[in-house]
């Protein structure tokens, strides 16, 4: 082997939960960096989706030993323990808002020298992010969704072909799980939905890569798109044997009380003009909530605690035969005081849903029957499909690593030439937050004091 022949590692997944099987790279798209002349180790692991045989007959090496490599990639967070020094590491960190839990492992990448490349702040000319499980989340969150509405409308009295579809992780792949969302579409649309229940409504919050994802599921039912200010009329006279969606965008339901026109170049710089309008004047007619926009500080929430209080009150009831026309929210950013305010946790792929009494403000868990509306946020959804996770997120990121292997952490980043695509992902190098996030230090002093 030549002195320069460039070495990368794929790192096995040992943080967290026992769900994570992703990784950030499948054989086949190794097999195309062995052809070109890259050396991929590959620590062995008996809980990767993809077996280590697949690695190996793709041309890379089996080692528990990645000192070799001088870019090391993963997906979730790396143990302190493992780090090496002065090496390039790339994985989400979740950092980036100074996450009290994450801190001693950003002292860590400090201390040991590493340059960490994030990929969640992998973005192109634009601001938009390139690389992610956003898409995915959004169709796994989807199916586990419609999987918990029919065992909560069967336990409200009411069998729907909602009940053949399982949670994500039970099918082998994607395909299997949208063929069963498939059956059970074919079903509403010959007729098999109760007529006591009505039809149902689905909002889809946002328009980005979890919306898209959300809209692949939905495609494989009868369904129809309404702008949102026509979900009442579907919702009071739609046909049963279709499934009535909206895809409710900022533009839809934030206004400024001048009642100047939204522009996204505004709404950016200053949220705080701007309110929402959605529990008032859609949410009143959706059966559930899909949520894919993460919130940000100042910026309107989509749904306040005060909202879905009010809109599960008897007053505001505006169904016949449900205790209240909302029955579900699936907020997929698994964003805990986000969007939605009063979601305080995430659930996870073991117990996936929760009951929610906005009478209470208490959650009940894996409870299908009793009051209240049934949510689903499960932190880390995209792991329930890791073969085609992996898939997606490999394709994304694969263009972007001929770059990435030029990384040299011993070397002063702004020795780097050849950097461009990633530069702006690059949190810590050389003991150092790099510019762009030299603000972790102060948000993670200010989050300290408040504690």
């Amino acid at each position: 082997m030549s002195s320069d022949k460039k070495v990368l590692a794929i790192r096995r997944e040992d943080y967290g939960t026992l769900w994570e099987r992703r990784a950030p790279l499948n054989p086949t798209q190794v097999k195309t960096l062995v052809q070109d002349g890259v050396k991929v180790i590959v620590q062995p692991s008996s809980k990767r989706a993809y077996p280590m045989q697949e690695y190996l007959d793709a041309g890379a090496c089996s080692s528990d030993d990645l000192t070799e490599a001088s870019l090391i990639l993963g997906v979730k967070q790396v143990p302190i323990t493992q780090l090496m020094e002065k090496k390039t590491y790339c994985f989400f960190s979740h950092t980036i808002k100074a996450q009290s839990e994450n801190m001693p492992l950003l002292d860590a990448l400090l201390e040991k020298n590493v340059r960490l490349i994030d990929y969640e702040k992998m973005v192109d000319d634009k601001g938009f992010r390139i690389v992610g499980f956003s898409h995915m989340a959004g169709i796994a969150g989807t199916i586990n969704i419609l999987h918990g509405m029919g065992m909560r409308l069967l336990a409200l009295g009411f069998h729907t072909p909602l009940m053949y579809i399982a949670a994500p992780h039970n099918y082998p792949n994607m395909a299997a799980a949208k063929e069963a969302v498939r059956k059970a579409g074919r079903e509403i649309a010959n007729g098999a939905m109760p007529a006591a229940l009505g039809t149902l409504t689905f909002a889809l919050m946002g328009a980005g890569r979890v919306s898209k994802g959300a809209q692949e599921v939905m495609a494989e039912l009868p369904v129809e798109y309404v702008k949102p200010q026509d979900l009442k009329k579907v919702a009071q006279n739609g046909d049963l044997k279709k499934i009535y969606v909206s895809v409710v965008d900022a533009p839809d339901h934030l206004v400024r009380d001048d009642g100047r026109a939204f522009t996204f170049e505004e709404y950016f710089k200053e949220p705080q003009l701007y309110k929402s309008i959605f529990s008032k004047e859609f949410a009143p007619w959706v059966s559930c909530i899909i949520n894919g926009v993460l919130w940000s500080y100042n910026h309107p929430r989509s749904l306040t605690t005060t909202d879905v209080k009010t809109l599960t009150s008897k007053d505001a009831n505006q169904h016949p035969s449900l205790p209240h026309r909302l029955v579900a929210i699936c907020d997929i950013t698994a964003d805990p005081g986000g969007s939605i305010e009063f979601l305080t946790d995430c659930t996870s792929i073991e117990q996936p849903f929760q009951l929610y009494d906005p009478t209470t403000g208490t959650f009940k868990d894996m409870k299908y029957s009793g009051d209240g509306v049934l949510i689903c946020s499960v932190s880390n959804m995209p792991s329930q499909l890791p073969h085609d996770s992996t898939d997606s997120f490999g394709n994304m990121l694969s263009p972007l690593i001929s770059d990435m292997l030029t990384s040299d952490a011993s070397k002063p980043l702004e020795d780097e030439k050849s950097l461009n695509s990633v530069k702006s992902a690059i949190i810590v190098s050389n003991g150092k937050l790099t510019p762009p996030f030299e603000y972790i230090a102060k948000l993670r002093k200010e989050n300290e004091q408040k504690s």
